[in-house]
Formats: C-alpha cells, structure tokens, sequence
C-alpha cells in the first residue's frame, strides 16, 4: 500500500512539472525543451502505471507502459535533450536526433509485440523475469547509451567552464542535475531497487528534470520592451538600493533610458549612459591628431586618453568581444535575437557603457559583439540576466562555433559625458 501511495504522489507531482515544461516548450519552440518533455510524459505514465499496478496488480498493458515510458523513453530523450543543448556543432545534433528517433521507433516495435513470460502481481516486476533476450538488449542498450551520452555532456560542459566560457559556466549546474537524473531514471527502472525506492527514484528524476530546464532559460514570457522596462522600474522602484544599484544608478532610477521603439532592429548600434539628443552634442575644440593611444595624440582637445577614461569613471571598466560563426541562413534569426538583447540592455543595464553587434563586411555569416561595462560589478551584473540568458538559449541553434575574448580597457578615447547647456 506504501508503494501504491508513493507512486500515485509522484505521479501526481511529475504530471504538474510535465505539463509547465510542455508549456515552456510550446512558449519557446526549443528542441531540447521538446526533448525532455517527452522524457516526462513517459516519467508520468511509468509512474501513474506503477500507481495502479501496485492497487489492482500489474498486467502486460501497465507493465509494458511502464518499460516504454521509463526505461526506453526516458533514458534516450534525456540525452537527446542533453545532446541538443550542449552540443555546438550541428553535424552533432542531428546525428543525435536520428539516433534517438530511429532507435526509439524499433524499440517500441518490439517491445510491445515480444511476449511476456512468469507471472504479474502487485509487486513490482523486475524486466529479467518478464522480457526475453532482445527487449533486454534494447533496454540495455537505452541505458548505456543515455549514461554515456550524459556523463559526455557533463565532462564538456565542466571543461570548457573551467576555460572560463561564461554560457558553460552558467549551464554547468543544471546539466549536472539533468545528468543526476538521469542516472535516477535508470537505477528506478533496472529492477535492482525496492519498488518504494525505484518510485521515490522516478519522481525525483522527473522533478530535476523539470528544474533543469527551467534554470537554462528565464522565467518570463515575451513582451514588448516597453512594457518591460516600465515593469522592471515600477517592481524595484520602492526598494532599497544595494552596493551595486547605487553604482548602477547614480542619478535615481528615473534615469534608466527607454527603450528602442518597436521594429528597430538597427544593428552595430552604441549605448552610452545619459547621452544628450545627437543634435545638441558639442566638444570642445582641439589640435587635430591621434586620439587612441597616450603618448601618441591627444583625446579630445587635448586630455590623455587614460585621463578621459578616468574622469568619466571608466578607470575599472571591462569588456568582452565575442565573435560568433553562424550557420548559413540563420542570420536573420540570429540578427532578430541580437536586436532584442539590445533593447533589452538599454531599458535595464546603466551601467553597460557600450553594447553592439557588428556585421562583418565580406563575412556574411559573422557576427561580433563588442561589449564596454563600468566595472566588474556591471559585467557580474550582466551575467545574470534574463535577457542575456534568454538569448544564449534561443540562438544556440543558429551558431557554429563561438569565440569569447574579455577584455580590460586601457588607453583609449571614451564617450564623453553629456555636457551642459544653458537652460537645463
């Protein structure tokens, strides 16, 4: 009865968090997403036939579910998901999906027409004493594959996050509990386990599974940044400031510039704190000359460039260059994604000195992204947000290859700031 009970909870929670990673997967059309939620709906059904097996004893129509959703679904999707979110060559991922679906379509096949042998009761039978030979070997099969596939995607994401890429470093930890997951769906289903154990493995594997996903992409929906950079100043606008929202706003939160009109999808374009309307700009007169380097010319009537830097307190400034390899007749998603992550950088980062995207003239299928912050705090600050994670997620299937250079200003001529003008 224990059994039982644990078995219809777990299948109750693992059908909630099914059903919000199906959502999410509708909401953002990402194939690891899709991928995963059909490693939970066979979590769910495995776990709802346990359910009832345990009550009213197991037949071959429960039994048979419970082995096609958590034994060969579950395992082999998992990876597949893992596969399509790690990997970075496309060659990679579609050798993945081919893999998975055809593996998938004869496994069923013969799982459900191979007869069952030994007799079914509420206990919870084990797959040696129910399947021949070859449902074995493929749930077998299944289960290598999935745990190497698994363990592969962890070393790698662990690896190059120890070489400090930042989008590795930020999905180290959900890989690792979608790796731990996986490692639950085979233990539950290999019929080692007791069966309060292998129910209790099952719906823990579907909860990480669930969290997983949710950690690799951000909670919010799509919306106009309009709306959005109106929400984020009235949702923080009565609370207290931290050490790094007073140097982020040094002039109140009124300050933050608006957004980009809808439909701007300019691209290489600057953002600079506070800028004054171009119109209006004017700089002082100066020799003309070099304006790069100190020691050379002067920046801008004259003030060495490290000056400058300094009394716009850039002296701490940071950057990073990222250059990305896109695959051929994704630019323009690609370019749509970048041009959001724009307007999003403008509504809610004032301390993002300068953020654009370049084309590459003569390289069609290269973009560059070159990005100035006030000080390690901004560029920490930057890292953790939303738009910024939404945007590795959603261009992930667009990209070949990624290369990430970071940066510490040096001499250099840097926007000035706004200067006064009568009447203000």
């Amino acid at each position: 009865m224990l059994s039982a009970l644990l078995a219809l909870l777990a299948a109750l929670g693992a059908l909630l968090v099914t059903g919000l990673l199906i959502q999410r997967a509708y909401t953002d059309r990402l194939l690891y997403l899709i991928a995963w939620s059909f490693t939970q709906v066979g979590l769910s059904l495995a776990l709802l036939s346990m359910g009832v097996g345990f009550m009213a004893g197991f037949n071959g129509v429960l039994f048979r579910v419970m082995e096609l959703g958590a034994a060969l679904i579950g395992p082999v999707w998992l990876a597949l998901g893992m596969v399509e979110l790690i990997a970075r060559y496309v060659q990679v991922r579609f050798g993945a999906w081919l893999f998975a679906i055809s593996y998938t379509v004869v496994a069923i096949v013969i799982l459900l027409l191979d007869p069952l042998k030994g007799d079914l009761t509420k206990s919870l039978p084990k797959p040696g004493d129910t399947y021949d030979a070859l449902p074995l070997l493929l749930i077998d099969g299944a289960h290598v594959v999935a745990v190497l596939a698994l363990a592969a995607c962890t070393g790698v994401t662990a690896w190059l996050a120890s070489k400090r890429d930042q989008e590795a470093a930020e999905l180290l930890i959900p890989v690792a509990l979608v790796a731990l997951a996986g490692v639950l769906v085979v233990s539950g289903t290999r019929g080692f386990l007791p069966a309060p154990l292998a129910v209790i493995a099952l719906g823990a594997a579907a909860g990480l599974v669930w969290y997983g996903a949710m950690r690799t992409i951000p909670v919010y929906d799509d919306e106009d940044y309009d709306d959005y950079g109106d929400e984020y100043r009235d949702d923080y606008a009565d609370e207290a400031a931290t050490g790094y929202e007073e140097q982020g706003y040094p002039q109140g939160r009124e300050s933050v510039p608006a957004p980009s009109p809808p439909g701007d999808s300019r691209r290489g374009e600057l953002r600079f704190p506070d800028p004054a309307p171009a119109e209006e700009l004017r700089f002082p007169e100066g020799p003309a000359g070099p304006t790069a380097v100190d020691g050379v010319g002067a920046a801008l009537g004259g003030a060495p460039a490290s000056d400058r830097a300094g009394a716009n307190g850039l002296a701490g400034a940071c950057g990073q260059i990222t250059v990305y390899t896109l695959l051929e007749g994704r630019e323009d998603a690609f370019d749509r994604l970048a041009a959001d992550l724009v307007k999003a950088a403008r509504a809610v980062e004032p301390d993002t000195v300068i953020f654009a995207c370049h084309e590459v003239v003569g390289g069609p299928t290269q973009r560059i992204f070159y990005q100035l912050f006030r000080d390690e705090a901004a560029f920490a600050a930057h890292r953790k947000q939303p738009h910024l994670q939404r945007f590795l997620s959603e261009s992930r299937t667009h990209v070949l290859a990624t290369n990430v250079i970071e940066l510490r200003l040096g001499a250099a001529k840097v926007p000035a700031p706004a200067p006064e003008f009568p009447g203000r």
